[in-house]
């Protein structure tokens, strides 16, 4: 007969993780609206490294103006984790969870360390850090807002948060450009 004690799983209470740590990866939490701060400190109480990057923004209420910290991706928490269904199941029971981004445990979607890193750089390091579309070169577009509204094209080009919107006249195989902020264009 061995004297050993049966293993137990461990409880809520033990860092989730901790000893897997060479294969952690980010991934992406759908949390349900407004409920991003409840879920950062709920998944950091499991020991996991969290990421919630903040931007502040300037609020105008009837009587005064305030300076806001919000998230730069509304709905979205990225944790840090190595991908397991016990983990899996952990992060998706938390409170505020509505899924964890992926098409089951074993298959979720991870995002590169290098992109989590970009985004962490350009918040810590400028206040002007600001959301703006997904959108490629290539891609149909439709300007949102200003003289050129509701003018359709695609992006020839994409720097600097600036795009280059290009309409043409396929007749006469000619086109025509002009820059235009990320922020006055949508995607078709």
């Amino acid at each position: 007969m061995s004297s050993t004690a049966p293993q137990l799983a461990p409880t809520l209470s033990e860092p989730l993780l901790d000893r897997e740590d060479s294969r952690k990866e980010w991934f992406a939490v759908w949390t349900r609206s407004q409920c991003e701060p409840k879920v950062e400190a709920a998944l950091r109480q499991l020991g996991l490294e969290v990421f919630l990057p903040r931007i502040r923004q300037m609020s105008r209420r009837r009587d005064r103006r305030l300076m806001l910290s919000r998230p730069l991706f509304p709905g979205y928490v990225f944790p840090r984790f190595a991908p397991t269904r016990e983990a899996y199941l952990r992060i998706a029971s938390t409170d505020g969870v509505v899924r964890i981004l992926g098409q089951r445990w074993d298959a979720l979607h991870q995002i590169p360390d290098e992109q989590v890193e970009a985004v962490r750089r350009i918040v810590t390091a400028t206040d002007d850090a600001r959301p703006v579309p997904w959108i490629r070169v290539g891609d149909r577009v439709r300007i949102v807002s200003g003289p050129l509204a509701d003018l359709e094209g695609f992006i020839q080009d994409w720097r600097g948060g600036r795009a280059r919107f290009v309409v043409s006249i396929d007749l006469l195989q000619r086109s025509v450009g002009v820059e235009l902020g990320a922020e006055l264009l949508e995607r078709i």
